[in-house]
């Protein structure tokens, strides 16, 4: 069996076991989302007053992706810890095993996102030819969600204590990503800031391309790709150079 067919092989598993293992199976992918947004919701847009026309939309498409790169990362970045007695047995290049959760999320990603597109449709929101940028969008955050779990996935076996760390970063970074206020909200001196983020940037992409029928901002797209794929060559470089080391560590 060759890398690709175990990838493809632990994505089905992981997917069927999830499903499995649930009460309610499938139907959890859905439920799970929709009741994380809609505590933020109630939250942010009720109890905290920020409640307007077009908030939910906006919460929402935020929120979906989000969920898809905070998910992936987290179990991609346990990808090796979590597999130690398969690694101690077997010989398998160790980005599999941070890929496999990363590939599983997007799966579901593809479903909510149908869901939201589903539910802005039915909002009044209509499609048009920018609608057709959605695809690059999900390669561009899908390159970022891999590099950086792949990334982390690679260190967290050295420095088992900085998970930790990692759970208050992400936490952090989803606040700084506008998720749940549009970054053209903000005063114009913290813009760059928070645009540094790449998570910023993709959120306010898809969100131009879905709520407002715009082109995302391709220069903007550009330094999400020249943030990912140098990340992603470290990523895999540390993974290559400790590759023999991992199971020792695991011991």
């Amino acid at each position: 069996m060759n890398h690709r067919d175990i990838i493809l092989f632990g994505v089905y598993s992981d997917l069927r076991t999830e499903v499995a293992r649930r009460f309610l199976g499938f139907l959890w992918w859905i439920l799970e989302p929709l009741m994380y947004m809609s505590a933020f919701y109630i939250v942010f847009g009720l109890a905290l007053g920020h409640s307007r026309p077009g908030y939910v939309p906006l919460l929402l498409s935020g929120m979906v992706a989000w969920k898809w790169f905070d998910g992936s990362v987290r179990q991609a970045s346990n990808a090796i810890q979590g597999n130690a007695g398969l690694i101690q047995q077997i010989h398998v290049p160790k980005y599999v095993f941070a890929l496999i959760p990363i590939l599983s999320n997007t799966v579901k990603f593809l479903i909510i996102l149908t869901l939201l597109i589903a539910f802005l449709l039915g909002s009044g929101y209509r499609p048009s030819a920018e609608w057709l940028a959605l695809p690059v969008l999900m390669v561009n955050q899908l390159l970022y969600t891999i590099a950086f779990g792949f990334l982390l996935a690679s260190i967290l076996p050295f420095v088992p204590d900085l998970r930790q760390v990692v759970d208050n970063v992400l936490m952090l970074m989803m606040f700084m990503s506008g998720v749940f206020f549009s970054i053209h909200e903000i005063p114009p001196s913290m813009a760059p800031l928070l645009s540094l983020n790449p998570m910023t940037t993709m959120i306010t992409a898809y969100r131009d391309v879905l709520l407002h029928n715009q082109w995302p901002a391709w220069s903007e797209q550009l330094y999400v790709l020249l943030v990912s794929l140098p990340l992603l060559g470290l990523s895999l470089w540390i993974l290559h150079r400790n590759d023999r080391r991992y199971p020792k560590l695991l011991y």
